[in-house]
């Protein structure tokens, strides 16, 4: 009932708009009724007032799809006239980005009421990332309860303050008394048999159940479940990228990447005044070699925000204390590394050490969003998944800056970069840049 009241102010608020919209843009009244109707009707058929446990994403993708099917449609049975066809498309332009705007707003205004009580059965990696995604996405109207414990709990699980673990046998008790309306299924390596086990257990406890599939490769963007005669396959294969969607890609690359290097001149002439003023009379930038597209080596530029010699620094320390030698070894990077400087600190909170990577960009040697730029020395940790990485530039930003960036383990790293190449699409470019800015604006690791 709260879900149809929602649905039905949604779009009371969004008529109420497109009535002004359409008043501002000056369309007949006869027109805006027509054009109206068929706006409403295709966004409806589109899912846009089905109150969904889904992300911005999917959100965004769905009412862009309305926007195309509406101007189409508009074309064809309305005003050939191009003053009149403008200013129709202009309206659904505008109808389009304040769909996802408003329905934003309210999903994160009426979170406590909408949001679906949610038990996770499980205490394993992908278990844990699941109950984050719900958590940090407030648009996915669910609320997690708690993780059902089942099998060994993940040491980040654990640590996190957010969620509680319950044993098993509290499962009947905790549907009733927290009115659990959903229950997800991540429970790590089960047969069908243990699967099956569960489901009967929630049979007719729960409004939904959602099991995550245990598979290993990995799954893409636009992946589907087909019902095969009964039997359901996931399929995950997509056709090669078009000549069109490169071409695309790589001016949108030269129309950032100008924009960034003109910003570049007054931020080095801060870098330079900042250096100076801590004493630091080194360099500005350094360029490093790095793996590039199809396994050429190009060198990246990036300001310095270590000591000089620190490579050589690097070794002294690898060598005298034996934890940051393996701390290194295994996720490349220190934590707390002492050769960053007082700027170099601040460079790399901000990202602003990677914004030089814009000339890079520019020369057509990286992409705005693509793999991490490898080490050549990382090649052999890279193991299966060098040939695919490197089938792709590497990227400004890419999948494990906008999943976690420090909070993400090198293999991890090596799968998502994979995942990226498998999977790409100009749409999942959009959400890897808009996820990276937003990491970076909040703060959450450095690239």
């Amino acid at each position: 009932m709260k879900k149809n009241i929602y649905s039905l102010l949604l779009f009371t608020i969004e008529v109420f708009l497109f009535y002004i919209i359409s008043m501002i843009i000056k369309i007949p009244l006869d027109l805006m009724y027509r054009v109206g109707l068929i706006w409403f009707i295709v966004i409806f058929i589109f899912k846009h007032y089905k109150i969904e446990s889904t992300l911005v994403w999917d959100e965004m993708r769905s009412d862009a799809k309305a926007f195309i099917y509406y101007s189409l449609i508009s074309f064809i049975f309305l005003y050939p006239n191009l003053q009149f066809y403008l200013r129709i498309v202009s309206i659904g332009f505008f109808m389009f980005c304040a769909s996802v705007l408003i329905n934003r707003f309210l999903r994160i205004l009426l979170r406590d009421t909408l949001a679906r009580k949610t038990l996770i059965i499980g205490t394993g990696v992908e278990a844990y990332r699941i109950g984050k995604i719900s958590h940090h996405n407030r648009f996915a109207l669910t609320k997690v309860i708690g993780f059902i414990k089942d099998g060994e709990v993940d040491e980040d699980l654990c640590k996190d303050s957010l969620f509680d673990i319950y044993e098993y046998e509290l499962l009947d008790s905790l549907i009733e008394e927290e009115g659990i309306e959903q229950v997800i299924i991540a429970v790590s390596h089960a047969d069908q048999a243990k699967i099956d086990e569960i489901s009967k257990k929630l049979l007719n406890k729960v409004e939904i159940i959602r099991i995550l599939p245990e598979l290993n490769f990995t799954m893409a963007v636009n992946s589907e479940i087909i019902d095969f005669d009964g039997e359901l396959l996931i399929s995950t294969s997509r056709e090669k990228s078009s000549a069109i969607k490169r071409k695309l890609k790589r001016i949108i690359d030269i129309s950032v990447s100008i924009v960034g290097c003109v910003l570049l001149v007054p931020l080095t002439i801060w870098v330079s005044f900042m250096n100076k003023k801590n004493g630091d009379r080194g360099p500005i930038f350094f360029r490093q070699e790095r793996i590039g597209y199809r396994g050429k080596p190009i060198y990246i530029y990036k300001y310095r925000s270590m000591i000089l010699g620190a490579e050589e620094v690097l070794e002294e320390l690898m060598e005298s204390n034996s934890s940051i030698r393996e701390e290194y070894l295994t996720h490349k990077k220190l934590v707390q590394d002492p050769r960053i400087t007082k700027v170099g600190q601040f460079l790399r909170k901000t990202s602003l050490d990677e914004f030089p990577q814009f000339i890079n960009v520019l020369k057509g040697e990286m992409s705005l969003v693509g793999p991490r730029p490898y080490l050549p020395r990382e090649k052999e940790d890279m193991d299966i998944y060098y040939d695919s990485i490197i089938k792709c530039k590497p990227g400004l930003t890419g999948m494990w800056q906008a999943n976690g960036r420090n909070d993400v383990g090198f293999k991890d790293r090596c799968k998502l970069d994979d995942y990226y190449h498998r999977n790409w699409t100009l749409g999942l470019d959009l959400i890897i840049i808009y996820k990276t800015i937003k990491s970076v604006f909040y703060g959450k690791g450095a690239l």
